[in-house]
């Protein structure tokens, strides 16, 4: 028995409390409906979560990550990114995949003695939650981009209408 296999015979009841962890960050009505209601159109922002933790998850498992984490990632990332929510709560799901593992197959980690591979597989949840932040800023940094670029385009219509910049005419 191995970690892997483990984690594979698992994957269902750890994906959902993983989604449950995520969820619990916002109110309960709202965490209750992005997790009860699966239709992409009615609730993308649950359908998103959903789809893309699990492929999160399944990329962990493989022995190297492809491409596509970041992009998976950016799914969620972008979603939490825009809500008011402090870095370290839009990052959280990341940190607590960790704990969540360990509390879903501890019995079987002492019993087969698995300590090496499950710290082996808390560096790649390290790993992931550095691409995490690295995605959370970028989209901070694009949020506060364009919301500089949108006063700046309001001081200066303010400032033509006032007649302190005259507009450029076209040739």
């Amino acid at each position: 028995m191995d970690l892997y296999s483990l984690l594979r015979e698992k994957k269902k009841t750890i994906l959902n409390n993983w989604l449950d962890d995520l969820l619990s960050s916002y109110p309960p009505e709202s965490a209750q409906f992005f997790k009860s209601n699966p239709n992409q159109f009615s609730n993308p922002v649950g359908n998103t979560f959903r789809l893309n933790l699990e492929k999160i998850y399944d990329e962990l498992l493989q022995d190297k990550c492809s491409e596509k984490l970041p992009e998976w990632l950016d799914g969620i990332i972008r979603i939490r990114s825009l809500q008011e929510l402090h870095p370290s709560l839009s990052l959280n799901f990341a940190f607590s995949l960790k704990k969540i593992v360990w509390n879903s197959l501890k019995k079987e980690i002492k019993k087969h003695n698995l300590y090496e591979d499950y710290y082996k597989f808390s560096q790649r949840i390290d790993e992931l939650l550095g691409l995490a932040f690295d995605i959370y800023m970028q989209c901070r940094e694009k949020i506060w981009s364009q919301k500089a670029n949108y006063i700046n385009s309001r001081v200066h219509k303010l400032l033509e209408r006032a007649g302190y910049i005259k507009e450029v005419e076209a040739f």
